[in-house]
């Protein structure tokens, strides 16, 4: 399994590193678990899974499906199997069949659990949360300020494409297109933090950011203690659960901070695009004369 997933992590990797290859590898995975959500505007059904041999191990998480009429024909509750495809720049479900019918599963949050949650909204001040980054240097979320600083959660050893993998290649897409602008220089700053301290040491952090090129001047990748992690993830309604064989279910992030450290948007899951968030660090500089 492990030899599998780190060819899996090279493949996706090297391709994020490029500009607009077209996905030429593709590979499939049989995939069976309970339905715990259908969203069909989103085209997306999030899955209580079982294992899927030499790629994840069991975890909850969600699935896109370019056919909406397979979600037509489940429900919650359901436990279904089907095919997963996983390409160099995305993953989905290219088929589903309900196997049985089941009581829905009841989530594992609820809003009792947000009562003692610091949630930020857009607008709110982000506190000086402080970081090691990949030079194993301590930097703090005040160190930016007078910049727009992007921020994003990713884990190294992720291998779904259109998760971690694809945060990381939208950030180094907005770096060289930010750098190619001298009225921007100095003025904005992006920051990739992991969630997986166990692993991604200085070191590893460092490794990860070469291979997507990254100038380090204007882009860290920084890591900290889970609880300080936990305690912003919390607060941008980040969720990771730490799974077996060291993968984490998670879900996805991004957020971009205006000069004065105020929270000036906030990107739910994968569904934006690099430009969207160039136009949002151009719009918080300009905000800020």
């Amino acid at each position: 399994m492990k030899r599998t997933l780190l060819f899996l992590l090279v493949v996706f990797v090297a391709a994020g590193c490029g500009k607009d290859e077209a996905p030429t590898d593709l590979v499939t995975f049989q995939v069976r678990g309970v339905v715990v959500s259908v969203n069909m505007e989103k085209r997306r059904v999030v899955m209580d899974h079982e294992e899927i041999p030499n790629y994840m191990k069991a975890m909850t998480m969600p699935f896109k499906v370019k056919d909406s009429t397979l979600l037509a024909k489940i429900q919650p509750g359901d436990t279904v199997e089907g095919v997963l495809a996983v390409s160099r720049t995305e993953s989905w479900l290219e088929s589903l069949t309900v196997l049985g019918s089941g009581e829905e599963p009841v989530s594992p949050s609820s809003a009792a659990d947000n009562i003692f949650r610091r949630i930020y909204r857009v607008g709110d001040p982000i506190p000086n949360y402080s970081f090691v980054n990949q030079e194993g240097k301590r930097v703090r979320l005040g160190d930016f300020r007078g910049k727009a600083l992007a921020i994003t959660f990713i884990y190294s050893r992720c291998p779904l494409p259109d998760f971690c993998i694809q945060m990381s290649s939208h950030f180094a897409r907005v770096q060289r297109a930010l750098k190619k602008e001298p009225l921007l220089a100095g003025k904005w700053h992006l920051l990739t933090i992991s969630f997986d301290p166990d692993f991604d040491k200085p070191a590893v952090l460092k490794r990860y950011g070469k291979a997507y090129n990254a100038d380090f001047s204007t882009w860290d990748f920084v890591t900290d203690s889970l609880s300080t992690i936990r305690e912003l993830a919390d607060g941008l309604e980040l969720v990771m659960e730490d799974d077996e064989g060291g993968l984490i279910a998670h879900n996805l992030r991004t957020a971009v901070i205006d000069p004065e450290g105020i929270l000036v948007e906030v990107y739910k899951g994968n569904e934006w695009t690099a430009q969207e968030l160039e136009d949002a660090i151009r719009a918080a500089v300009t905000k800020a004369g």
